[in-house]
């Protein structure tokens, strides 16, 4: 098997998270092994997404929470232990671009037709490499203590210099994949041509208090008012308002805020090929979509979700409205030029 630059770049840390399974969880047939990231991503699989399966069917899903799903992949290719799992959008095109990935026509998956294409990952022959089941977005999440939602009306209010020393931010890797991007579409730009938006990045790092390397300190520095505000991920804001924590708040800026869609994906190879296009298919459907919603506020990719009284009132508009006011990026084109663009941004975080 060729190594791709990919994989050693995961190196002995992919391969040290990603040890055999024990005997008791290596994949059965009619049991799925789904691996998910932990906490509240397993805890909405296993009620969204598992439970309801199991009861639908009669095949049992185990969800088996890990760190680095994508690192599992890679780390037990040719000999895969899991049936699915779920990642980034940027970890399936790098998945499927190294040939990882199991592929399906449409016809095995017809639910992915209630999906606007858009949002499928997909082989150059139109094959599905992967299942669309939700979304969250990147916007900028406010503790209303410390600032007005009205401060942060654009994306460049961030480089404001009066937030000096008031903001938070995330590292490298992130802000070369989501925080550039949806600065660059702030500032004319998009993704192909980001000169702005490092201009913007540049600006708002200049105002940061402290880089988090985690959620749960990012949470922390909001939740706390340690920060007036930072670029977030809506289910984390949305758990933190289910938490009692609601003078946080998520803010969408006229420019939009960033899209960020989710994939489950099967490793090439997989085996119970039959069950696991069953399983994927039931997960592009909206009802455990919507259920996932309830759950922690992500969003339904199925065209056929409809919010519920509850949750339209949450986020103030239809799942429609909430969409378009999100904007999707060439995934492909920010995936292939990652580890140039984190190059960039730490040299200008350097020369600060």
């Amino acid at each position: 098997m060729t190594i791709t630059r990919r994989q050693t770049l995961l190196g002995a840390a992919g391969a040290t998270a990603a040890l055999a399974l024990p005997r008791s969880l290596m994949a059965q047939s009619g049991q799925i092994l789904h691996a998910s990231w932990g906490g509240g991503v397993g805890d909405t699989w296993t009620g969204a997404f598992a439970e309801p399966f199991t009861e639908e069917t009669g095949n049992a899903v185990r969800i088996v929470e890990v760190p680095n799903p994508e690192a599992q992949f890679r780390a037990q290719a040719g000999n895969p232990q899991y049936h699915t799992g779920i990642g980034t959008f940027v970890q399936g095109v790098n998945l499927m671009r190294d040939d990882m990935l199991e592929t399906f026509s449409i016809d095995e998956i017809p639910n992915m037709r209630n999906i606007d294409e858009k949002y499928w990952l997909k082989t150059e022959d139109g094959r599905l490499a992967g299942i669309t089941p939700y979304f969250a977005y990147y916007g900028i999440a406010v503790n209303t203590n410390e600032a007005s939602m009205d401060d942060f009306g654009s994306w460049k209010n961030l480089a404001d210099e009066k937030w000096a020393g008031r903001l938070g931010m995330t590292r490298p890797i992130y802000l070369s994949t989501y925080d550039l991007t949806i600065l660059s579409k702030a500032a004319g730009g998009d993704e192909f041509n980001t000169a702005g938006g490092m201009e913007l990045l540049k600006g708002m790092a200049k105002n940061v208090l402290n880089v988090s390397n985690s959620l749960a300190q990012q949470n922390t520095m909001l939740e706390r008012g340690e920060v007036a505000a930072m670029p977030f991920y809506s289910v984390r804001v949305w758990s933190l308002n289910e938490a009692g924590v609601d003078y946080v708040k998520m803010v969408i800026p006229e420019e939009g805020a960033l899209l960020l869609p989710y994939v489950v994906v099967a490793p090439k190879g997989v085996a119970d090929r039959e069950l696991v296009a069953q399983w994927l298919n039931f997960i592009a459907g909206a009802a455990p979509q919507e259920r996932g919603m309830e759950i922690s506020g992500y969003i339904p990719a199925s065209n056929e979700a409809e919010a519920s009284d509850a949750v339209r009132e949450k986020i103030g508009m239809s799942f429609a409205d909430l969409r378009a006011k999100l904007y999707q990026p060439d995934w492909g084109h920010i995936a292939a030029a990652q580890k140039e663009t984190v190059a960039d941004i730490d040299q200008m975080l350097a020369n600060l």
